[in-house]
């Protein structure tokens, strides 16, 4: 589904807010400790008996939201067995996702707003920001630094690509509150 750039926008300036208010500061982000600080109960599909576990990955392969009641805390149950979703870096991108439909409170289950909920995962595991002004470009380096898959490095590569293509290195105004706070007092002598 085609969404208005706004929308993704939106969605990177909520990155940079869950930055700063956890102060997160390096990477890879550590998803499970955000979670467990965001209040939001991780369940791996793992811990469950085969045939709960079939059900689960009826309802999704890779894991889903559940959100609050007033009984239950915001829950994201997830797929751990690297067998089934490739690497530790999907993992981790699948769980943002999920705390995606969460910051995004999407409480329906027919509400179609995946393709925010990826770009927030992509966006939080590697924001393009960060990426522009570290002048970081490479494949290899992105999977090193940001502990994403070699395919995931790919995606992030080439939206870096793109956007620099479209916009050169230009870091916009929603964007700067998270690179203040990831660069510290660098911020100056790197943004410019």
């Amino acid at each position: 589904m085609y969404r208005k750039g706004q929308q993704y926008d939106k969605m990177a300036e909520l990155v940079g807010e869950i930055y700063i208010d956890y102060n997160i500061y390096s990477f890879p982000v550590d998803v499970k400790e955000l979670c467990r600080r965001m209040g939001i109960r991780l369940l791996q599909y793992g811990e469950f008996p085969i045939l709960k576990r079939a059900l689960l990955m009826k309802k999704s392969p890779s894991g889903f939201y559940v959100p609050p009641t007033n009984e239950t805390p915001p829950m994201i149950f997830y797929n751990d067995n690297i067998g089934d979703i490739g690497s530790i870096g999907n993992m981790r991108r699948n769980i943002l996702h999920e705390v995606g439909h969460y910051v995004c409170e999407d409480n329906d289950e027919n509400t179609d707003n995946d393709d925010l909920a990826d770009y927030f995962g992509k966006y939080f595991l590697a924001p393009i920001s960060y990426l522009i002004a570290l002048n970081i470009c490479n494949i290899n380096q992105i999977m090193a630094d940001f502990g994403v898959d070699f395919e995931m490095a790919g995606f992030i590569e080439k939206n870096l690509r793109n956007r620099r293509k479209n916009y050169g290195n230009k870091i916009f105004d929603y964007e700067k509150n998270l690179l203040k706070h990831l660069l510290k007092e660098r911020y100056d002598d790197i943004v410019k």
